[in-house]
């Protein structure tokens, strides 16, 4: 089924995928809070392993810790995934999204897998860290983009 723009509902949901997972990228894949005798301090990382926060986390992390998501090759499919929507013929651009989606949903597994959930208390410190919004928001932009290419799939079938 079309719309007024040229595009199908099966293109603009791969589309609005597509664009989440970039956004998502740039959002807070790991994220950890500690505080001790009041004094509290925080640190988050995206994607690309940019790091930000405050405090005593930011500056032990920042020299200490190695970032390795997977956060370029999920933009790279986020871009691929608009590409494919708008560029490719109905037969071939249904099974492209859907495998778009399915890798991009890919790239959160294996992010999600490797990072570790603490949460800890003891006397008067306490810690809590694990995965942030921002990965499980790439699981939902890769959802997006694969349903996208089931419904090109069922619109091609009909």
């Amino acid at each position: 089924m079309g719309t007024k723009n040229g595009f199908g509902n099966a293109q603009i949901l791969a589309l609005a995928g597509g664009i989440v997972s970039i956004i998502s990228v740039f959002l807070p894949w790991y994220s950890a809070k500690a505080s001790m005798f009041g004094v509290a301090s925080s640190i988050s990382v995206n994607g690309l392993g940019s790091i930000s926060g405050n405090g005593l986390l930011l500056g032990l992390w920042r020299e200490n810790a190695t970032w390795e998501f997977q956060g370029l090759g999920v933009l790279a499919l986020g871009i691929v995934s608009i590409a494919v929507a708008v560029l490719l013929r109905e037969k071939i651009r249904s099974m492209a999204m859907f495998i778009c989606g399915i890798l991009i949903i890919g790239g959160w597994a294996v992010n999600i897998r490797s990072i570790w959930e603490f949460s800890g208390e003891f006397m008067d410190a306490s810690m809590q860290s694990g995965a942030g919004y921002g990965l499980y928001i790439v699981a939902l932009a890769g959802a997006m983009v694969a349903a996208g290419g089931l419904l090109a799939w069922r619109d091609v079938t009909e």
